[in-house]
């Protein structure tokens, strides 16, 4: 069962519209909030309605983004979802 987990982040609005992930800030379970460089993504927004296999689902309305992260000396690829109706952003563990 995946566990959502919210996220601050690092975004750069570009003049076109576009947003891309910068870093995200996540808090581990001891408590401490771990800053992660985004080293790669891909924009998965306004593919239509769908479920993905971590059980979100998301409209046209919900940004996605497949994201590489680089985490003390490692890689790490999860999604990050943003929810426009509370303005939050999380990705799934």
């Amino acid at each position: 069962m995946y566990k959502r987990k919210p996220v601050d982040v690092i975004l750069q609005n570009n003049i076109d519209g576009t947003i891309i992930p910068l870093k995200l800030r996540i808090k581990g379970e001891d408590g401490e909030q771990y800053e992660c460089k985004v080293i790669g993504y891909i924009d998965l927004s306004g593919q239509g309605a769908r479920t993905f296999a971590d059980g979100v689902y998301v409209s046209n309305r919900n940004l996605v983004y497949k994201c590489k992260l680089q985490v003390e000396d490692k890689e790490k690829v999860v999604n990050l979802y943003h929810i426009p109706s509370i303005s939050a952003w999380f990705i799934t563990v």
